[in-house]
């Protein structure tokens, strides 16, 4: 019996006038009138509209205070769309108007006791931006940070080949601490590596990989990151 599925459905794989009547199905399109079009933009607003409303409240009554419970202190007007994930035990300070547009994930080790994340007044986190805690991450005030960001005080594991084929942890020397300094803005896709400061008012490229300290009022692009131009000074 199983021999005969089997072959029932390679012949059936194999049919031209199956694989022309899938090709059919999945490019069908049905004609949208013009007189129809009003009424459809208004469904749609109005199901945009509901969408944000039931994200807005999941928030209000679900995301927004489990995520202050895993918080030292939390500002005024926290906006999140996702309950940030928060891994190990890092201690969380947050200011006022804290916008996380999407995912965010938060992850510290046992290196230190108590690895400290500080994000400063009218902070934007896009999503899918992951934060990697073992000492110290510190993101001043007016910062813009571009979705699927990786921003890490430390490696993740030893770089010695014997340390890590023991399964050593990494040695407190070897966790430096990160700053984004006032008004950095750090493009999509950044990955910014242990031991930076990013200066103030610095514009950090898409996809860039941000190995040493950048100068305040620069713009920085390629990887590693380097420096193509200078903004105007505030």
């Amino acid at each position: 019996m199983d021999t005969f599925l089997q072959g029932f459905k390679l012949r059936l794989r194999r049919s031209s006038s199956v694989r022309q009547a899938y090709s059919l199905f999945t490019k069908a399109k049905l004609p949208v009138p013009r007189a129809v079009r009003p009424v459809g933009r208004m469904f749609y607003d109005f199901l945009c509209a509901i969408g944000f409303v039931l994200k807005r409240f999941k928030s209000l009554i679900y995301s927004q205070p489990l995520f202050e419970c895993q918080c030292e202190q939390v500002g005024a007007r926290l906006s999140l769309v996702e309950c940030p994930a928060v891994h190990g035990n890092p201690s969380i300070v947050i200011g006022d108007d804290l916008n996380v547009s999407g995912s965010l994930f938060i992850t510290s080790g046992r290196i230190f006791d108590r690895p400290s994340l500080r994000i400063g007044n009218r902070v934007f986190i896009g999503h899918d931006v992951t934060i990697s805690c073992n000492r110290e991450v510190v993101i001043e005030d007016d910062v813009l940070i571009a979705a699927k960001c990786r921003i890490s005080d430390n490696d993740g594991h030893p770089i010695l080949l014997p340390e890590r084929l023991a399964g050593l942890p990494q040695t407190r020397d070897s966790i430096l601490p990160v700053r984004i300094c006032r008004g950095a803005w750090i493009g999509a896709g950044t990955f910014i590596l242990k031991g930076v400061t990013i200066g103030e008012g610095c514009v950090v490229g898409a996809n860039c990989v941000v190995t040493r300290d950048l100068p305040a009022f620069t713009v920085v692009a390629a990887a590693p990151a380097t420096i193509v131009n200078r903004t105007a000074v505030a």
